[in-house]
């Protein structure tokens, strides 16, 4: 059996490609779908970084109230542990947890919150996860026993900042104290500054970071837990998923339909044109034009089942895009233009698990691999014709550049999606590896193999033969057809076949419009 050898037609793969990506990608983004630094869902990360989904929480936080000291310092644990403490200097049991030395019975202790008390009052991840600000620096995790001179050095500091500035003061206390050391006798002044400075002296910085490491942790726990397995939370994500999968849905399915109402308009153009050019009536152009759009809804309900599908695939693709995006943003802030790859990608990702999954078309692995490989260079085309479309926006700051940067994110996202297409179809090294897959078909698919290109050969026999026929070419048939369609009546349908006979030289067995010749050859058949 004679092979028919596949034409790669660059001009339509990209017409459709570039038309599919303007109705969907590029086109309805900015009607449907709003995408913001962040993304959809506060998470506690981004919230520190002030940046927020929502504007009831930002509110929220900038509303949150002075900070009261006496609120975190009257605060019952702080009294008990204060009270414990108390105990065991009194026993000669109490370490100092920044120096690790055992204090003296008479010594003067403070209890210090190790993560400050303000600055746990003004984190906008305790803000965010409804946490009592006293409650959670009051925890036991938090409060340890040190001097009094280390605890009001520190005050609201962070320990890795007050670490710092006891390590770049230490040789000039040093020097002081060996100076205050070297005198015979002390005023009360110069005794406390000689403790106060021998109390930093002993600081362990090591000892000291790790508290403040344990402290954090365990901090982080509680407002991470708090958050994250809170109601609040799970509702905001799923609000978030369920409204970004609806418009992506929308945006995927009412794409497609406006793609499929511009390819079904362009294919009767030519054939309108035609006739009205010969013979401008203007109730035959209101006529064809009726056609046109009876054709055009003919179309949309042969597609019908195809458009909700596509509803579908956009819908879960939306939802996984917008639980992914969350997910990222609990560890890093997106950009707007990542959140949109992340959607795009998440689009075309669907589509290749339905058919390596599903395989709805039962393709023989060499055709499966080549479809999924397909519609994974369509998602990475869609991100790069992103990626080039949101660079140019930031340049073209001009009238209409928008608009421009969009059309050349999509003329990229076109020509890169027909370039791989092409490699991924003609390429000889990809047929030797469509080839060695589809040495795994089994029987049946062997035999579908056979057949479909039989009615391949037998279509490519069929259009030669009305070519030889006709004298025309499948074009001019197509034409031809069009304009038979377009009639309103059989008189004119006469004329019309009548015309093409007389131009076409066809000799009939029979008079034209004579009927009583036209009956007496369909008696002699």
């Amino acid at each position: 059996m004679t092979t028919v050898t596949k034409t790669f037609d660059w001009g339509e793969e990209l017409h459709q490609t570039v038309v599919k990506s303007l109705a969907t990608s590029f086109g309805l983004d900015f009607l449907l779908i709003k995408d913001k630094v962040g993304g959809d869902v506060d998470t506690i990360h981004n919230a520190r970084h002030q940046v927020y989904a929502t504007d009831k929480e930002r509110e929220k936080y900038a509303n949150r109230g002075d900070y009261n000291s006496t609120a975190y310092h009257h605060h019952e644990n702080y009294i008990a542990i204060n009270r414990e403490g108390k105990a065991k200097r009194e026993a000669g049991t109490l370490i100092d947890t920044y120096t690790g030395e055992t204090f003296a019975h008479n010594a003067k202790t403070n209890l210090d919150h190790i993560k400050a008390a303000k600055e746990v009052h003004d984190d906008p991840g305790r803000v965010l996860s409804d946490l009592n600000g006293p409650d959670l620096a009051n925890d036991a995790s938090n409060l340890t026993h040190t001097n009094e001179t280390l605890n009001k050095a520190k005050g609201a500091k962070k320990m890795d900042a007050f670490v710092e500035k006891l390590s770049a003061d230490y040789y000039a206390n040093q020097q002081e104290i060996a100076a205050l050391r070297s005198q015979p006798s002390l005023t009360d002044k110069e005794q406390k500054r000689l403790t106060s400075l021998e109390n930093k002296a002993s600081a362990d910085f090591d000892r000291m970071r790790e508290a403040d490491e344990k402290a954090r942790k365990q901090y982080e726990d509680t407002v991470n837990h708090a958050y994250y397995t809170s109601s609040k939370f799970a509702k905001s994500v799923a609000l978030a998923s369920m409204n970004n999968g609806l418009r992506m849905g929308t945006r995927q399915m009412l794409g497609l339909v406006l793609a499929e109402v511009w390819f079904e308009f362009r294919d009767r153009l030519p054939g309108m044109i035609a006739r009205q050019r010969e013979n401008f009536v203007a109730s035959d152009l209101l006529s064809d034009m009726g056609h046109v759009l009876k054709a055009i809804w003919a179309r949309i309900k042969a597609k019908f089942r195809t458009f909700i599908e596509t509803f579908r695939d956009g819908v879960i693709g939306g939802i996984l895009s917008s639980v992914t995006t969350t997910l990222f943003n609990i560890l890093f802030t997106t950009q707007k233009m990542m959140v949109r790859l992340i959607r795009e990608m998440w689009n075309n990702l669907i589509q290749a698990f339905k058919i390596m999954v599903f395989n709805p078309q039962n393709l023989a692995p060499g055709e499966l691999a080549k479809a999924v490989s397909k519609l994974l260079v369509a998602g990475v085309a869609v991100a790069a014709g992103v990626v080039i479309n949101e660079s140019l926006a930031k340049i073209m700051m001009f009238p209409f550049g928008p608009e421009l940067a969009a059309f050349c994110g999509v003329l990229s996202t076109g020509l890169l999606t027909v370039v791989m297409n092409y490699f991924l179809e003609y390429s000889p090294m990809m047929q030797k590896l469509w080839a060695f897959l589809d040495k795994f078909k089994d029987k049946y698919q062997h035999a579908e193999d056979y057949y479909r290109q039989v009615n391949t050969e037998l279509d490519r026999f069929i259009l030669e033969l009305t070519s030889l026929e006709f004298a025309i070419n499948a074009s001019e048939l197509m034409s031809f057809s069009l304009q038979l369609e377009a009639v309103n009546n059989e008189i004119e349908r006469g004329l019309l076949l009548r015309n093409e006979v007389e131009q076409r030289n066809i000799a009939l067995p029979f008079e034209a419009g004579n009927t009583d010749s036209v009956r007496n050859w369909l008696n002699s058949l």
